[in-house]
């Protein structure tokens, strides 16, 4: 029987186990149905997702879950998890190839470890294309409105009912919202609520600038729904639309009619988080008198005032924001 060094028996040792390792991870992967090997033969063999249908696969938008907490169960007191769905951007990455040498080569590197382990480090699945073409997004395209109630009163959660591939808005404005109300009840209800969507200059983001509501038919009576009109490039604080109707009696036996846009103040302002700040201390270093900075809250910060005349012939004023900001 012929001796051999203990390098040959390692070199030996390490060839055994590539042979092994690539024959098994070759069947397992043939009869997980990845539909090609993951271990190329060739290092020329191009990679399937050059191709343009791989990159534009519109099949790729498609509805995924997406859990959402809404609160705690009044019920149970557990927290209610809602299933809100999320559009897919963009398609999963398919694992990329592996060549023999380079396997061999990362056994050489790493003679400790196993094999499966070093192939299943090294064959990750890359980075995804876009699910739609590249003058599209994948969007919702339907929604519905859903009440639960919780601890915390009623809650409204707007789930997705679909998605589809549309065009990218570049610029900021009003796109469709197709929402549907008390569905599958007889109230069923379908409005185009509308959402503001585009792209806007730094510190900016599309908001809605302009509103109205309308009221449709619930089972404990009317309900308030309020519909976008239109969007703006805004701030996080900023002035919205709204309209005040009035008579005004300037000239008496014939009142005029007008609606006037007294504006509001949308938004949220950072808070800063109470500090004190004390103004005067002790000998001994303890604070006998401090002041405490107040939050910022979104509010006018110019104003404009309106005279109109009352039927009884009294002179009325009403303020217009013209402005807002956080302060």
């Amino acid at each position: 029987m012929a001796n051999f060094s203990p390098t040959t028996l390692q070199l030996l040792l390490q060839l055994l186990l590539f042979s092994l390792a690539y024959s098994v991870l070759e069947a397992e992967y043939e009869n997980n149905g990845v539909g090609e090997s993951l271990l190329d033969e060739s290092s020329t063999r191009p990679s399937r997702l050059s191709s343009p249908a791989r990159r534009h696969n519109a099949t790729c938008c498609v509805l995924e879950r997406k859990m959402t907490k809404i609160g705690t169960s009044e019920a149970t007191g557990e927290d209610t998890l809602v299933d809100v769905g999320h559009c897919r951007r963009r398609c999963r990455g398919r694992r990329r190839h592996m060549k023999k040498a380079e396997l061999e080569r990362l056994m050489r590197e790493n003679p400790t470890v196993d094999p499966r382990t070093l192939f299943m480090l090294h064959s990750g699945r890359g980075r995804g294309v876009d699910s739609c073409h590249e003058e599209e997004v994948c969007l919702p395209s339907a929604w519905r409105m859903e009440h639960f109630m919780t601890r915390q009163g009623q809650v409204s959660v707007t789930v997705t009912e679909s998605c589809q591939c549309q065009v990218r808005a570049h610029s900021c404005r009003r796109q469709p919202r197709s929402v549907t109300l008390h569905k599958d009840t007889p109230l069923q209800t379908t409005l185009d609520l509308g959402n503001c969507q585009g792209h806007c200059s730094e510190d900016l983001e599309c908001r809605a600038t302009k509103s109205r509501s309308v009221s449709v038919e619930g089972p404990n009576g009317a309900e308030c729904v309020s519909i976008v009109e239109e969007c703006g490039c805004e701030a996080s604080c900023y002035r919205a639309t709204l309209y005040h109707h009035l008579y005004n009696y300037t000239i008496m036996g014939s009142p005029q009619s007008q609606v006037i846009d007294v504006g509001t103040c949308v938004g949220e302002c950072d808070n800063i988080t109470p500090e004190d700040h004390c103004i005067s201390r002790e000998s001994s270093g303890g604070c006998v008198m401090s002041l405490v900075k107040k939050s910022f809250h979104c509010s006018p910060t110019g104003l404009q005032h309106l005279h109109y005349q009352h039927k009884d012939g009294s002179s009325r004023t009403l303020v217009v924001v013209t402005r807002c900001g956080c302060q």
